[in-house]
């Protein structure tokens, strides 16, 4: 194509008129991150002069991150637009092989503003796509991989990624949700401003990425949307059984297999089996509102957040609003405007971070970028994703030395107290006398770190008040606050959280010799290695199991890829050994776990004195990992077979078979543990 030749719209764009490639261009490289442009241009040309000249302005991976002048901005701007012309008229020379060109390590320490560990640069070649992470058999797929049956509790984020990887491996599995739909978390979280609080850029799989977000931060419908649209592409519809809900699973030692106990909406009970079982439940799957006396009095209308009604009208209504944490932060300031007072129920301040283009839409011309220069979009993505990886990480990591009176725990916490404190102050403007309610008084990392969605604002307002919730009481019309003052309120909605501890939720999963996981873990007190996998319970992969959420920042998508990748891994691994169960051994469990406590000591969960929902009723961190996102991917970044047990039936399997696959070298260090029927 010529520059005189009409460009070749897109779908959905207007062809009214004529408009060239070079138009949009000029056009959208204007509306475009100065730092993910030069990194386009070094990409393109490798040109070590260009990097000499601007590299070391960009300070780090967020957007405020650079040094660059206007005059700056303009010649990355100019050099970049002529390249991509080139490009367009394939008329960019290629990079010489002998020449001193900038490779791509180089590029992606430029990126985050320092030089990163080779893990990350790993890390950052499979978001971008580079260098994605799929699993493979090691040749053609055994027989036995044909009979194989795999079940997938849940169709959320994990249920979706783990069926798509079953789905490559060519393996026959099952999608058991109770649902109507793929969605799980983002599909029953309908509330009034609800949203993600991880960058959408990033907010999605590294294999199906989005180019054409409507917001930074996008909102629940448009993060459905793009699952749903995700299962869509992946053709996963025709493997789901919606409106069925999985309340027991039971191993049978002798079949090896999971017998999966269904309840269907319409009240049938039925049973499946599967030689493999995927928990993909969640971790906030189980909304709870406390026992609150005089609750059951109460006449007004009350729900959860997560099971919000939308047949309440709340325009010029009387609302309480249980609860500050992020499902409140986000639904507060969404209502304030249209009811008539809001009373929020308020046991403890958060603590909210300032994002500059949280509440922003992208700009057309940055959309444009992503969806047509594809450099663009990996440099996007790469720069977004190590601006959210554990952001600032270091104030949430315990400095032994650090001596304190107001219960921070490091230097860096102490900063980030004063910085936030600052903002609060300024966000409040005249209304300091609000202050007390606003200001948390324990260190900030103790709980979940909000995205501010205008809370502070909403507090300024002639109608919101926000009021003790200790003790709080119910009458017939009304709440009465800790501080004993009645409020006669229409409607409550409960932002208060769920049962985060009781990882699996209400499943009832038997595992080897009857014992069931609530015997092993008992309500609140789960373990298992890399969060994955628990001893006793063969076959079984956990996705968002214990202690693997991120605390300090990061991407739950990652976690689902790298969650079901190594579980893939596993599976394939069993299968090519020719063996029908793979188990956890409890001194792999017992060493990951004692090196992870080890670790979670050295982070603020597990010292402050601040109430948290990552800690159990023991006072155990049991939610969040202590690893920074790197640090986990490369921990399960392969299956170690030393860590478990292979064992073989007896349909003709023998151990001399397993011998000759362990001396083959495609595996190693199988333990063999007969097992005669």
């Amino acid at each position: 194509m010529t520059l005189d030749q009409d460009y070749e719209c897109r779908p959905g764009r207007s062809q009214s008129k004529s408009i060239t490639f070079e138009d949009e261009l000029r056009t959208a490289i204007d509306q475009g991150e100065p730092q993910s442009e030069l990194l386009v241009l070094l990409e393109l040309t490798r040109c070590r002069y260009h990097a000499n000249k601007w590299a070391n302005r960009i300070t780090g991976p967020n957007l405020w991150d650079h040094s660059f002048t206007d005059q700056d901005i303009r010649d990355i701007r100019a050099a970049l637009h002529e390249a991509l012309m080139l490009q367009h008229r394939q008329q960019l020379e290629p990079i010489s092989e002998s020449a001193d060109k900038l490779e791509l390590d180089e590029l992606i320490d430029i990126a985050g503003g320092e030089p990163l560990s080779s893990v990350y640069h790993d890390l950052a070649k499979k978001e971008m796509g580079v260098q994605p992470d799929t699993v493979t058999w090691s040749g053609p797929a055994p027989e036995t991989a044909n009979s194989l049956r795999v079940g997938i509790i849940g169709a959320g984020p994990s249920g979706i990624t783990s069926a798509i990887r079953m789905k490559e491996l060519g393996l026959d599995f099952t999608i058991f949700d109770s649902a109507e739909d793929f969605g799980g978390t983002w599909l029953h979280n309908t509330y009034p401003g609800c949203g993600v609080d991880i960058a959408s850029h990033y907010f999605s799989f590294s294999y199906d990425q989005k180019s054409d977000w409507s917001r930074y931060y996008a909102k629940q419908p448009e993060i459905l949307d793009y699952l749903q649209g995700v299962a869509e592409r992946a053709e996963l519809h025709d493997y789901a059984r919606f409106g069925t809900e999985v309340v027991a699973a039971r191993f049978n030692e002798s079949s090896h297999k999971w017998a999966l106990t269904l309840h269907s909406k319409n009240g049938e009970v039925s049973t499946e089996y599967v030689d493999i079982l995927l928990t993909a439940v969640g971790l906030l799957s189980s909304p709870t509102i406390p026992d609150f006396p005089g609750l059951p009095e109460f006449e007004g209308r009350y729900f959860h957040a997560a099971q919000w009604d939308h047949s309440v009208d709340f325009a010029n209504k009387k609302v309480a609003l249980v609860g500050t944490g992020a499902s409140a932060n986000q639904i507060g300031p969404t209502i304030a405007p249209d009811v008539d007072e809001l009373v929020v129920i308020q046991r403890s301040a958060q603590w909210n971070v300032a994002v500059d283009n949280y509440m922003q839409e992208v700009t057309d011309g940055e959309k444009w970028l992503l969806a047509n220069i594809p450099e663009y979009q990996r440099w996007f993505r790469t720069r977004t994703m190590l601006s959210q990886n554990d952001s600032l990480r270091p104030a949430a990591e315990v400095d032994p030395d650090w001596k304190s009176n107001d219960g921070s725990i490091s230097a860096e916490n102490a900063r980030l107290w004063t910085t936030l404190t600052q903002y609060i102050k300024d966000e409040l403007g005249d209304r300091q006398d609000l202050l007390p309610m606003a200001l948390p008084d324990y260190p900030p990392f103790t709980k979940r770190m909000l995205r501010d969605n205008g809370w502070y604002r909403m507090m300024r307002r002639d109608n919101v008040e926000v009021v003790p919730g200790h003790e709080v009481q119910f009458t017939r019309d009304g709440i009465v606050d800790g501080d004993g003052r009645e409020h006669k309120v229409d409607i409550v909605a409960f932002a208060t959280g769920f049962d985060a501890s009781r990882a699996l939720g209400s499943l009832q999963i038997e595992g080897r010799e009857g014992r069931t996981i609530r015997d092993i873990w008992g309500e609140d007190d789960p373990r298992a290695h890399l969060g994955i996998t628990v001893p006793g319970f063969p076959n079984m992969f956990v996705m968002y199991g214990p202690n693997t959420n991120i605390g300090t920042g990061g991407s739950i998508i990652l976690q689902a890829e790298t969650w079901t990748r190594y579980a893939a891994e596993a599976i394939v691994k069993m299968v090519e050994a020719n063996a029908v169960e793979i188990e956890c051994k409890p001194e792999a469990m017992n060493d990951y776990n004692r090196s992870m406590d080890a670790r979670l000591a050295e982070m603020i969960w597990a010292v402050s004195s601040g109430s948290t929902w990552y800690r159990n009723s023991a006072g155990r961190v049991v939610s969040n990992m202590p690893w920074a996102t790197p640090e986990y991917w490369e921990l399960t970044r392969q299956v170690n077979l030393d860590d478990y047990i292979l064992r073989y039936g007896n349909d003709g399997r023998s151990g001399s078979e397993a011998q000759e696959y362990r001396s083959s070298g495609k595996k190693t260090n199988l333990e063999i543990e007969a097992n005669p029927l």
